[in-house]
Formats: structure tokens, C-alpha cells, sequence
């Protein structure tokens, strides 16, 4: 993919990349901003960049067995730490300080992404500290937070700290369009936000028929079906679910919800799902837009609860049942004007 992957970040990619052509790479960076803005995807690119041996020295190839290996997460040199459970505990900087004690198995510089660095505990945070003022191998930690502030100020000081902004939707949507994608689809993948995301699920019929799928779950939900809680199982609950891929379905269903919104209200010309208009208007029917307001705050609700630690199960039926609770109720409220004469 290379650096051109993360959207709509140049001014952070030009540091990142200044810094790799003058030789003058931190020993460990802070990657801050809002979800969605790749952050995730920038750290991959600069393990690829550090350690690829057929491409330009301030990027990667993305063909070498180096880079594919680091895409595909089972490169020995390049670690990735997540947070087990709600934190990122003690005993996994303790696990990667041995780990990283010994010489690196191939990579010509190391590199260890710590996502939701927010997280650590504090006891994780000061061995950290540690790890970070004194590698025993050639090494770079990137640490990825939303905030910068979240993150301890003894382990802001010791990196390089570089912001990623939310993208504008239309800059990525022109782009997206530019690079051959659907017009329909680039104007949904845009409002997703930008990065690794749009990158991984915008591309193709897959992209499609996600967004195909989540349409028609919608309806079932505000149909006040009951396979609407069978619909997520088999879609996307199948196996080990895919935490992103359940994020990008709630993220699709809150933009087709503001959509519904945005037609009951007369607000046109704002459509991002511009091409089911019918569905929109068939959808929408029977609702108010109080209640779809309401709808819309279950689903960021349920967004929220994913980020911990949950059953995905639980949060999607959790949230189809609070939204159509609200069904209920608006056809009770409505009934007796269908009743009286």
C-alpha cells in the first residue's frame, strides 16, 4: 500500500517520511487523533519503510516477502501490542522487554506498535518509560492514542509526537473516485473517515455488499422484525468476529439512519446513500424523526461498548431491541389516530 494509503494526512506523512530520508527517525513516536484517521495504517507503512529492501528510502514497495510478511502481521521484528481486556497490562511490556533483548531475527530496525497506548496501566506506563530510555537493540515504538493527553507526560516527553487530523469527506470521496472506486461508494467510504479503514473495506463488490447488507438489517430493525437479531449472527458473527468489520457495520448504520433523518426533515441534497432512494422512503415510513434520533443514539451506543471489553453478540441485540422498543412505541402512540375516524 505504501504511504499513499493513508488518506488525507499529508502533513503528518511529510514529517514521517523527512524524518526517514534525513536519517533522523525517532526512537519512538505518538501518533494522536480521532478514530479513523490512520494512524494504524501510517505505523504499518513506516515498519514496511524501515525494513524494505527494494523500494525508495522514505517508503515501502509493498511487494517484497519483508513488506507482505509486516502487512500480514507475522514478521518476528515488527510486534504489535493491543490491550488484553480494557488495559494494556505489566506483563506484556515484560513479555516484549525479553523479547526484544535478544537481536533481531532479520528486520534491519525493530518496531513495536502499542495501539490504545492510553490504556497502559500505570505499572505498564513505568516499565515502559523504561523500555523506551534504554533499547538494547535498534528499535522504534510507535504509540497510538486518540488524545495526547490521556497518555502519561513522562512517556509523551520521550516521543516525537505526530497529529492526524480527521479528514474532510470530500477531499477522500474525490480521491477514492479518482482511484477508480464507485461514485456511490466513494461517497459512503468517505463519510466512514478515512485511513485504514476506507482502505480495507472500500474496495470492490466486498465494500458493496457490506453496505447491501447493512440496508437491508436496517430494514429489519426498524421493521421491528425478529430475525433482526438473527441477521448479525450470520452475517458478521460467524467464527471469531472481526472487531473492525462490526464497527464499520455500526458506522454504516448510523450514516443510512442520518440519511432517513435528513429525507423526513427535507434536507435534500445531503444523501450519502444516494443511490437507494426507494429504500430510504420505504424505511422511513411509519417513523418520527424523535425516534430515529433515538435509534441513532442506540447505535452510538453500542459503537462505544464495542471498544470494551464485551461480547459483540450481545451489544448488536442489546441495540436491536432498544431500537425497536421505540418501534413499539411509535405504532402505540400512532394507533389510536388509525383507529378513531
Amino acid at each position: 500500500m505504501s504511504f499513499d494509503a493513508v488518506l488525507g494526512q499529508e502533513k503528518a506523512i511529510r514529517r514521517i517520511r523527512a524524518g526517514i530520508l534525513r536519517n533522523r527517525v525517532a526512537h519512538a513516536y505518538l501518533f494522536t487523533g480521532p478514530p479513523g484517521a490512520g494512524k494504524r495504517r501510517a505505523a504499518l507503512e513506516l515498519s514496511k519503510a524501515l525494513n524494505c529492501p527494494a523500494a525508495p528510502p522514505d517508503d515501502s514497495c509493498d511487494r517484497c516477502e519483508t513488506c507482505r510478511r509486516i502487512e500480514h502481521g507475522n514478521h518476528p521484528d515488527v510486534v504489535r501490542i493491543v490491550p488484553e481486556g480494557a488495559s494494556i497490562k505489566i506483563e506484556q511490556v515484560r513479555r516484549l522487554q525479553r523479547e526484544f533483548a535478544y537481536a533481531a531475527a532479520e528486520a534491519e530496525r525493530r518496531v513495536v506498535i502499542i495501539e490504545e497506548a492510553e490504556t497502559m496501566t500505570a505499572e505498564a506506563a513505568n516499565s515502559m518509560l523504561k523500555f523506551l530510555e534504554e533499547p538494547v537493540t535498534p528499535m522504534v515504538a510507535v504509540l497510538i492514542a486518540e488524545k495526547e493527553d490521556a497518555v502519561l507526560p513522562t512517556i509523551r516527553s520521550r516521543c516525537q509526537q505526530i497529529r492526524f487530523v480527521k479528514p474532510l469527506p470530500e477531499r477522500l470521496e474525490q480521491r477514492l473516485i479518482e482511484e477508480g472506486m464507485d461514485p456511490a461508494l466513494a461517497r459512503i467510504a468517505a463519510h466512514l473517515g478515512g485511513g485504514e479503514e476506507i482502505r480495507r473495506f472500500a474496495e470492490g463488490e466486498e465494500f458493496a455488499r457490506l453496505c447491501e447488507q447493512v440496508i437491508k438489517w436496517s430494514g429489519e430493525v426498524l421493521a421491528g422484525r425478529g430475525e433482526a437479531l438473527i441477521s448479525p449472527e450470520a452475517e458478521w458473527m460467524r467464527g471469531n468476529p472481526d472487531k473492525q468489520v462490526l464497527e464499520t457495520v455500526l458506522d454504516l448504520m448510523l450514516l443510512w439512519l442520518r440519511d432517513l433523518l435528513n429525507r423526513m426533515l427535507g434536507r435534500a441534497g445531503r444523501e450519502i446513500f444516494a443511490r437507494w432512494e426507494a429504500e430510504q422512503i420505504r424505511q422511513s415510513a411509519g417513523w418520527t424523526p424523535s425516534r430515529l434520533v433515538q435509534a441513532m443514539d442506540c447505535v452510538i451506543h453500542a459503537r462505544r461498548q464495542l471498544s470494551g471489553p464485551v461480547q459483540p453478540q450481545s451489544v448488536f441485540e442489546q441495540m436491536v431491541l432498544a431500537i425497536q422498543e421505540g418501534s413499539l412505541h411509535v405504532r402505540s402512540d400512532r394507533s389510536p389516530l388509525s383507529t378513531g375516524g
